[in-house]
Order: C-alpha cells, then structure tokens, then sequence
C-alpha cells in the first residue's frame, strides 16, 4: 500500500484553496491542522505490549453463538 504524502506547512493569515493544491492532483496527502504554537508530533506513539496481562480473563466460551431469546435483538426481530 503507498505511503501519505507528509508536508508540514505554515500558513499564517492565508485561507487556502483548491487551486493551491493543484500540484498534489493524484496523489494521497494527509493533512493536520494545529495551531499556530503547537508543534507536529507525526511519530505514531510506541505501546508496551502485555500492559493488562495476569489482569484479566476471557470466558471459554466467549465467541459460543447468543441464545435465541438475545440473538433476536441483535437481529431486529424483538417484540
């Protein structure tokens, strides 16, 4: 899959329009707007596995089929 293409770019006191983004027709682009005295953080935050491990538990039969008197609100046939 291709990559975004990341700009960062400081508008101050200019409204942008399509046309300025004509250079990018065709092309993925991600943007993010902040405000003018926060900075972008574009590096995705790194998360500890295992945080919750020991802590908790799931039931055996946690993926078993609903019984029927629940299953048929999930299925819109309630009375």
């Amino acid at each position: 899959m291709a990559q975004p293409l990341k700009i960062h770019v400081v508008v101050s006191g200019k409204t942008l329009t399509l046309s300025d983004l004509e250079a990018f027709d065709g092309k993925r682009v991600e943007v993010t707007v902040v405000e003018a005295e926060e900075s972008v953080d574009t590096a995705p935050a790194q998360r500890e596995l295992g945080l919750l491990r020991g802590r908790m538990w799931v039931a055996d039969d946690f993926d078993a089929p609903l019984p029927d008197e629940v299953q048929k609100y999930f299925d819109g046939k309630a009375d």
